[in-house]
């Protein structure tokens, strides 16, 4: 190879280097809280949605949340439907929300509630789920069983991404 070849793939691939970690994505990380491992992870793009559902431990009832990715990549909870409005079940409204019953169910709407981080306790026995646009339904307990499970949107660099995906396999 001659010199200006060397030169030139040298520094395609110094170029490579410096982009792996200097760019960055926003990624949706699910992490196993008590063994401080993730358990999952995704790059996410703003005006992306999720929900969680699970049966209620008290009220033995569903419930669904639905939150999206804001501009400023915050998870936003913005409704929830649920079938009883007793112990630990959403009761109280803010600002511009609505209650509605709808069939057998009843519906929290026009929310707009940022949550920095989504603690969700997961246990088989309640069939806690993580539902992505685009992704088959995740059953939370497979992740990593029956433990708490902390989500959130997080920027990190491409190498960062890749080494996290890659703890996964």
């Amino acid at each position: 190879m001659d010199t200006k070849r060397v030169i030139i793939v040298s520094s395609l691939a110094a170029l490579l280097l410096v982009s792996f970690f200097s760019f960055h994505v926003h990624v949706l990380r699910i992490e196993a809280v008590r063994e401080r491992q993730t358990v999952f992870v995704r790059t996410i793009k703003p005006n992306s949605t999720f929900s969680t559902a699970y049966v209620h431990s008290v009220e033995r009832s569903p419930v669904r949340e639905y939150f999206r990715i804001d501009t400023d990549f915050r998870i936003v909870l913005y409704e929830t439907h649920f079938s009883s409005c007793n112990t630990g079940l959403p009761t109280t409204l803010s600002g511009d929300e609505r209650f509605s019953r709808d069939g057998d169910h009843f519906r929290i709407f026009n929310m707009a509630r940022v949550v920095p981080i989504l603690d969700l306790w997961v246990n088989a026995q309640y069939e806690n789920t993580l539902a992505l646009e685009g992704e088959p339904l995740i059953k939370l307990p497979d992740l990593a069983g029956n433990t708490l499970l902390r989500v959130t949107v997080e920027e990190v660099s491409i190498f960062a991404f890749v080494c996290m995906k890659a703890n996964l396999s």
